[in-house]
């Protein structure tokens, strides 16, 4: 084709980047006043008086907990927009990389509820430092070129993420309840822990960018061809896209060295055997409490179908705000602005959950969000309203981690919760594999997340019908519901 023949960019199509300018900078002034004009807020709200009077203690406490989890974030932020674009650099095509997400996904279906019940069995503090070393060994993997090699560092990040998303909030859980400290707090740390981790996010997008730019990637140890372009081989690379990798590890091994030495150890059923049997009995306990109580079916139900949604999202929000023929939007602010919105929604959370519970608050939210991620389905061409659409859901989501978390912290026995936690994630995988091995288009996928997101609010009424019958159930037989000793 001559160059004439070729189709020109529209300079005025698609998102330009005054608007993407605009939208960070709204996003951003969104999230100060909600941060620093809480005090004015807070006087047209109902005050709880549980969450004051935190102690030094907690306080301390709380500070020990975020450190380590904000570190462990950062470790895993600090991966996530570099995966593709050092596969890709490596030679490999776009359905070999999409193999390789897949078994990111598919190894934490299959191995993380073993890895959610061994650290029940053998202890959360021992699950979070597995946690360390599994995801720093997937680390030094990228220095491969070599595509099994890569494979089983993929395999290596799907084990990490479960016990990401599971041993660590067990640890916090049960170790807010061992020291006595107020049940209401404990909403507190959440909420921080996602506004923190926004933070983090935005700055590990900003240092992986620059760390990933200091060196050219360039082969350290030759492969079977040996050349330094050559086709995937075996090499051992340094520089470019594995510096942020690099970045990561340091962030987990130092999380990993304040793990050891400020966290004591817990564990779910203590009662339980231990090896293959304590393992099997973690697992039969797990579904059976599954079976029988409704309302840990159903927050389990909510969380699959809201982060299904979620991740579907993370994977078309990209090609949704493109224009053909377009020059490319600035991703890396847009990026950045979905942060600021999602630590403004975890602001937003602490409003909320001052005059009503996040069981009752949740439910109009969902509905909410999957108007949100319908517009990119009612209105293709149109990017700006599909730019506002996603910063809001953003903003849904930072709501959505400290109310589903302080749900389950309320709902799922300390006794089998890492296990719970990663028995709710298999579904949660399924459906996100469904959305990358069905190759559908982009506003199909955005039309099944919508559906996804209404399907929560449905589940999330019904959870929130079933804690109040269990509530009433308490009531009648003189049972305090606010006691911390007692699930809700």
């Amino acid at each position: 084709m001559d160059l004439e023949d070729a189709p020109q960019e529209d300079p005025d199509a698609g998102l330009s980047v005054g608007t993407v300018h605009a939208a960070f900078i709204l996003s951003a002034a969104v999230a100060v006043a909600l941060t620093f004009g809480k005090d004015l807020i807070k006087g047209k709200l109902s005050t709880n008086s549980d969450v004051g009077g935190q102690t030094p203690q907690f306080k301390a406490f709380q500070r020990t907990y975020l450190t380590v989890y904000l570190l462990m974030m950062a470790g895993d932020w600090l991966q996530g927009p570099y995966m593709y674009a050092l596969y890709d650099a490596y030679g490999f095509k776009h359905e070999e990389i999409a193999a390789l997400f897949v078994a990111g996904f598919g190894s934490s279906m299959l191995f993380g509820t073993v890895a959610g019940s061994l650290a029940d069995t053998l202890g959360r503090k021992r699950g979070a430092l597995a946690y360390v070393v599994v995801y720093a060994a997937s680390c030094v993997t990228k220095h491969w070129r070599s595509y099994e090699v890569l494979m089983f560092g993929r395999v290596l990040g799907g084990i990490a993420t479960s016990l990401l998303f599971s041993v660590f909030d067990s640890w916090l859980v049960a170790e807010h309840a061992s020291r006595g400290f107020e049940p209401a707090w404990l909403s507190t740390t959440f909420a921080n822990a996602q506004a923190g981790n926004s933070i983090v996010a935005i700055l590990s997008g900003v240092f992986g960018e620059w760390i990933a730019g200091t060196t050219p990637m360039r082969v350290l140890v030759a492969g079977s061809t040996g050349g330094e372009d050559a086709a995937p081989d075996g090499a051992i690379m340094w520089g470019g896209y594995c510096l942020p990798f690099d970045a990561a590890a340091v962030f987990l091994l130092i999380g990993g060295f304040v793990i050891m030495t400020t966290w004591n150890e817990n564990y779910g059923d203590t009662k339980q055997s231990s090896g293959a049997d304590g393992l099997r009995e973690s697992l039969t306990k797990g579904l059976l409490l599954l079976a029988r109580d409704r309302r840990v079916l159903l927050v389990g139900l909510v969380c699959s179908c809201f982060e299904a949604a979620m991740y579907a999202f993370v994977f078309e929000w990209t090609p949704a705000l493109t224009a053909a023929n377009a020059p490319r939007p600035p991703y890396g602010e847009i990026f950045a602005a979905m942060m600021l919105c999602c630590a403004a929604g975890t602001r937003l959370f602490g409003f909320l959950a001052e005059s009503r519970g996040p069981e009752d608050f949740a439910r109009p939210l969902f509905v909410v969000a999957s108007l949100f991620l319908l517009a990119p389905v009612v209105a293709p061409s149109n990017y700006v309203l599909a730019l506002v659409a996603f910063l809001l859901f953003e903003g849904v989501v930072g709501c959505y981690f400290p109310a589903l978390g302080t749900l389950k912290s309320k709902i799922v026995p300390d006794a089998q919760r890492s296990t719970i936690y990663n028995i709710f994630r298999v579904p949660l995988n399924v459906l996100v594999l469904l959305v990358l091995l069905s190759k559908l288009p982009t506003q199909t996928v955005f039309a099944v997340s919508a559906l996804l997101l209404l399907s929560a609010a449905i589940l999330q009424h019904m959870l929130f019908a079933a804690m109040r019958g269990h509530a009433d159930v308490l009531d009648a037989h003189g049972v305090d519901a606010k006691d911390p000793l007692v699930s809700v």
